[in-house]
């Protein structure tokens, strides 16, 4: 059966869908440990219980991969509570074929539908609670592609895009993803679709990354209509993003940053506030704890303190708030967790 593919606005259109079938079935259980072994095994390790304790849990799976595009049937017989914290390495889309999930994303609590998808950002904690028999259609997204590709359109920004978890699929950007996702399926499910071609899916790729960076509410919105709307940023914007970057890991003021730029510090703090949306400090700040994170993410990092301290946190309270409050976790359970993967 061939998609419609016309922005419908929900989910329901791949109720039926000849991409899955018998040969995309991962597996089909009744067991909880099973279920979540499973699933872990395509996403990441995470809690898995029912709403009702001691109820039997069952569920089934049907994944599909082509290059680094992933995508998922997902369903669970009764309703269950789950806990994956952070995603960490990758985006997730989660939109309802039927029925719904209750979707708690950083600070926003919402109920997700086949009108309204879940869109999570690696670096927001997330919990849900999946009504059972609402099978969602789930695609993953790396987090190393949407960092590239937003590279390419905001080169100075450094910074990945916190995503409104709240995927309107009745409003047109998020009925142009619909519809896009839509042929995305229709070409995988086809043998002879030049889609399966690595140029064309890369390609495909492309577009389905700016229907989410252009058509949903993001945290780096506001720098993006910018380079649209405005002029190109002064030179001494760059300029100072570069050294920045270079000198991380050194003491910086707002003076040597000024005095490098060839600015005053009061144009320097009006060039970051207008053209970044942020002040030159809040900048360096927040590139500093993504060294921290990927350098705790990697598994290799001994100690916290010796990490923070070499991308200049002297005052370690203070760190462990501002990292916790970005990451949804502390850095110690950071470096707990990804030495127990690496091991």
């Amino acid at each position: 059966m061939t998609q419609d593919v016309t922005p419908s606005g929900s989910g329901e259109r791949f109720r039926q869908t000849r991409l899955f079938c018998s040969s995309s079935l991962q597996f089909l259980v009744a067991d909880r440990d099973a279920a979540c072994q499973g699933v872990s095994k395509v996403f990441k390790p995470h809690e898995l219980k029912p709403v009702q304790r001691g109820e039997a849990v069952s569920a089934s799976l049907h994944h599909v991969s082509r290059g680094r595009l992933s995508l998922n049937r997902l369903e669970y017989g009764t309703d269950v509570d789950i806990d994956p914290q952070c995603l960490r390495d990758f985006y997730l889309i989660q939109i309802p074929l039927t029925g719904g999930a209750d979707i708690h994303c950083g600070a926003v609590d919402f109920q997700s539908s086949p009108q309204v998808a879940a869109l999570l950002s690696p670096e927001l904690p997330v919990r849900m609670r999946w009504y059972g028999g609402a099978a969602q259609l789930v695609l993953r997204l790396e987090r190393g592609d949407l960092e590239h590709h937003c590279a390419q359109h905001l080169p100075q920004q450094g910074r990945l895009p916190r995503f409104d978890p709240r995927l309107d699929l009745r409003q047109p950007g998020g009925s142009y993803f619909l519809q896009l996702l839509g042929l995305l399926m229709d070409g995988l499910a086809d043998p002879a679709h030049p889609i399966h071609q690595p140029l064309v899916l890369k390609q495909f790729e492309s577009s389905l990354l700016n229907a989410l960076l252009y058509g949903q509410p993001h945290s780096l919105h506001d720098q993006l209509e910018g380079t649209r709307e405005r002029n190109v940023s002064p030179y001494f914007i760059k300029r100072i993003e570069a050294y920045i970057a270079e000198h991380l890991h050194e003491p910086l003021s707002v003076e040597t940053l000024a005095e490098h730029g060839g600015v005053s510090v009061r144009t320097l703090f009006a060039g970051f506030r207008t053209y970044r949306g942020t002040t030159p400090m809040h900048y360096l700040r927040d590139l500093r704890l993504e060294r921290v994170n990927e350098e705790l993410r990697s598994g290799r990092v001994e100690s916290v303190t010796d990490t923070a301290y070499k991308w200049g946190f002297a005052h370690l309270g203070r760190f462990a708030q501002e990292y916790k409050r970005r990451y949804g976790e502390s850095p110690s359970e950071t470096r707990r967790f990804r030495g127990a993967l690496s091991g």
